[in-house]
């Protein structure tokens, strides 16, 4: 229950007391002392030169391509994080912005030097100092912000198109970095290990309602701890895309991972996949949905882990001590459940779900009631009303006819409110569903239709219907049909080669086809310059639906091709198509 990420304004800065506020402008000198905007400099680093510890330097809109050293202790505040930027790009060793003393920074697009691939550059850094970064956007770097030993606020900030978001060692154990309210969606790579938030030897870091993004089948870990931490609070984060959402393996006191949303959209069955790793006896889980991952939680120890919901994982958890007596395994019922580095997903949950009012009843949410499980539960969240959404169509409706009967089957919707599927028929294809086709409703998942006399075509579709009656679009329609000899019904559909999923994948993907009639079929991969990779089918197929799996195992990453051919009675060219697909490693 926490409203979208917003980046807060510069309010918070009004009521210091500032030393000396000094200015910079486009249209500035180069004389000092900069006290006034008819005297700014006309350059950051100048302005920063003439700084003792405690001034203030506000910076006009503008484009300053420099790179910044900061010797003392200051705060430095730009007008707007969309309009003044700092552009390092090709400047500077290591880092656009070099912080030698405390700082505050604000209200800037801070570009970094760019990505190398022979020495760690950062966008913000700090050897020792502590560093309080609020509403800046912080872009093209190997790592966007790098601090040592800061017990600063990293707050409000896009940090996008680098390998790390945030990484931060602390050489003592009373360091305190706290990452807040930010969005880190890191770049796509090739071969370098992609990070969240990497937190290094010692500290007692807290990471509160982030969205960390990774782009799937590259990035490594959401949220990586390394050796000898104290301490870790993990609360109200959306994490999703990466092998490892949640590494604890090397905290020494406490792990505090509550109110999270893990989804890892990983392909594969590897034991190196899974959201939430090593977590042993220090490791206190409630309140998170863990789901669409190979693995759920790693077990090492017995963590404190309860009041969890777990759906679609290839396994939940590797040992019986990651579950709790009252976690719940069902569809969370996203408002919009989908890969969440495109940035279209909506992971509010919809009315009825079966993660509300059901996490831990010591945890409340900011009305008093009983948390939600999910990035939106908790007293870090926020309030909002559930949507009663209508139930996904129903998929994978299939027929078959024996016997003079007409059997039909679909899968079955996971929806906590749903109530029932309703059925439409008729003669003719691409019928419309409505009261004039409708037949009749069922719970069940599967429905059996006698064959009458004198009609030798039928077509059907579904719907799915909710308790509050809101009814879901229609299926895919599938039809049978008559044959003249010996009274065999046919199921009947049109050719149609779907897209693969997932998409891009690493290496594994599903290819799958329609036949309208039975025929020769042919599948084949093709690079981008037309050469031929694989022929994964060819062979006579009857009508139907089909799925073949392709694995990429020994490709490089790029754009393939995959084609269908199907020939018809007497060899006759019934059907052709060819789609992209996107294989990244």
């Amino acid at each position: 229950m926490k409203t979208t990420l917003l980046f807060s304004s510069l309010l918070l800065f009004t009521a210091l007391t500032f030393a000396q506020v000094r200015f910079v402008s486009k249209t500035g000198s180069s004389t000092p002392p900069y006290t006034s905007w008819a005297t700014a400099s006309d350059s950051i680093q100048k302005c920063i030169n003439v700084c003792n510890d405690g001034d203030t330097v506000v910076v006009a809109n503008g484009v300053y391509k420099e790179f910044l050293i900061t010797k003392a202790a200051i705060t430095l505040l730009g007008s707007s994080m969309d309009s003044c930027v700092i552009d390092g790009t090709g400047l500077g060793v290591y880092y656009t912005v070099e912080a030698k003393k405390d700082i505050t920074l604000a209200g800037f697009k801070i570009i970094g030097k760019g990505v190398s691939t022979g020495m760690w550059n950062s966008v913000v850094a700090s050897l020792g100092y502590n560093v309080n970064i609020n509403a800046c956007i912080i872009t093209n770097a190997n790592v966007g912000v790098d601090v040592t030993s800061s017990s600063g606020r990293i707050e409000n900030l896009l940090i996008k198109d680098v390998e790390i978001g945030v990484h931060t060692f602390c050489a003592y154990d009373t360091c305190k970095p706290v990452i807040s309210n930010c969005l880190i969606h890191l770049r796509h790579d090739q071969g370098n290990s992609l990070m969240g938030i990497d937190n290094y030897h010692n500290g007692q870091p807290t990471v509160d309602n982030n969205i960390i993004l990774g782009p799937p089948k590259e990035a490594y870990e959401g949220i990586s701890n390394i050796i000898f931490l104290k301490n870790m609070k993990v609360r109200g984060n959306l994490i999703a895309g990466f092998f490892i959402n949640i590494d604890v393996a090397a905290v020494t006191d406490t792990a505090v991972i509550v109110n999270n949303t893990l989804l890892d959209y990983q392909l594969g069955n590897s034991s190196t996949l899974g959201s939430i790793w090593f977590a042993g006896d220090n490791t206190y889980l409630r309140n998170n949905i863990i789901a669409n991952s190979y693995i759920g939680i790693r077990v090492e120890g017995s963590p404190n882990t309860d009041y969890n919901l777990f759906w679609n994982n290839s396994a939940d958890a590797t040992d019986a001590r990651g579950i709790g007596a009252h976690d719940i395994f069902a569809d969370p019922m996203f408002v919009k459940d989908t890969i969440a580095y495109s940035g279209k997903g909506d992971f509010h949950l919809q009315k009825y779900s079966s993660a509300i009012d059901a996490g831990d009843p010591s945890i409340l949410d900011k009305d008093g009631s009983r948390s939600d499980i999910g990035m939106y539960g908790g007293i870090l969240g926020s309030l909002y009303t559930y949507l009663d959404l209508a139930p996904k169509a129903p998929g994978g409706l299939t027929l078959k006819a024996d016997s003079g009967k007409i059997y039909l089957i679909w899968k079955k919707n996971s929806e906590a409110d749903f109530k029932q599927y309703r059925i439409f028929r008729d003669t003719v294809p691409n019928f419309n569903a409505d009261s004039t086709t409708f037949i009749t409703t069922t719970t069940d998942t599967s429905y059996t239709h006698l064959i009458p006399v004198q009609i030798d075509k039928f077509y059907y579709k579904l719907t799915a219907v909710d308790t509050s009656m809101n009814e879901s679009e229609v299926s895919e329609e599938a039809g049978i049909n008559l044959t003249s000899i010996g009274n065999e019904w046919n199921v009947v559909y049109s050719y149609r080669l779907y897209q693969n999923y997932p998409n891009p994948f690493n290496p594994k993907t599903i290819i799958s086809y329609r036949l309208k009639e039975k025929g020769l079929v042919k599948i084949t991969i093709y690079d981008i310059k037309g050469e031929l990779i694989q022929s994964l089918v060819n062979a006579e197929q009857t009508a139907g639906y089909y799925e073949v799996p392709f694995n990429g195992e020994y490709l490089s990453s790029g754009i393939y091709l995959y084609r269908i051919e199907a020939l018809g009675e007497g060899k006759i060219p019934r059907y052709m198509e060819m789609k992209k697909m996107l294989l990244i490693k």
